[in-house]
């Protein structure tokens, strides 16, 4: 069995990623404004009832950086866990947390952050964000949670998390990669039990 019949779900992702990208505009360096605000998520936009913002914007990336940046990440991840677990699981599992987590930070997180804190302004009810990093977390939680010591695994995962937004905190972008990686970490984790009682 060659390497692209076990991952296809992944190469098919990076060619969208790149196509995306590519017809959007970020490859001249930067994601245009029009572009970002047509296909990225936000808590208003989904509030308008704009849902297939939460696929759209997953396939693209803020500058030609990030891409670079992404690109790399998605082959891991989800090459990683689709190797592993299979194409089905690893597409469900990816857009699970993925939209899962993005609905619970942009409708829980977020108004909390800007009702009760002064960590995020009424501003970031607005901000369009793009990329695939939800999704990502989400297969790195799904991933530890498969490891003998996953719980230590995962401290260390939210501590190096903790330490990047002591550096500089992104509302949008840090909060949804905490709460992918929780919910990657607990979906497997109910994966794992289902399957030893299946033994």
């Amino acid at each position: 069995m060659s390497i692209f019949s076990r991952i296809p779900f992944t190469l098919a992702f990076l060619i969208a990623m790149g196509t995306a990208n590519w017809l959007a505009g970020t490859f001249t360096g930067i994601l245009p404004p029009q572009a970002l605000t047509t296909w990225g998520i936000s808590h208003t936009a989904i509030l308008n009832g704009e849902a297939y913002r939460l696929t759209t914007g997953t396939f693209l990336s803020h500058d030609i950086g990030m891409f670079t940046r992404q690109i790399c990440f998605a082959a891991a991840a989800i090459g990683s866990y689709e190797w592993l677990e299979g194409t089905r699981r690893a597409f469900t599992l990816f857009f699970s947390a993925n939209v899962l987590g993005s609905l619970l930070v942009l409708f829980g997180v977020l108004p909390l952050l800007v009702g009760h804190t002064d960590f995020a302004s009424d501003a970031a009810l607005f901000t369009h964000d793009v990329g695939m990093s939800a999704g990502g977390f989400g297969l790195i939680g799904a991933l530890i949670a498969k490891q003998q010591r996953g719980w230590l695994l995962l401290s260390l995962a939210l501590g190096l998390l903790a330490i990047k937004i002591g550096i500089h905190f992104e509302a949008i972008a840090d909060t949804a990669h905490i709460v992918c990686l929780l919910l990657g970490f607990a979906l497997q984790s109910i994966l794992n039990a289902i399957h030893l009682r299946q033994c």
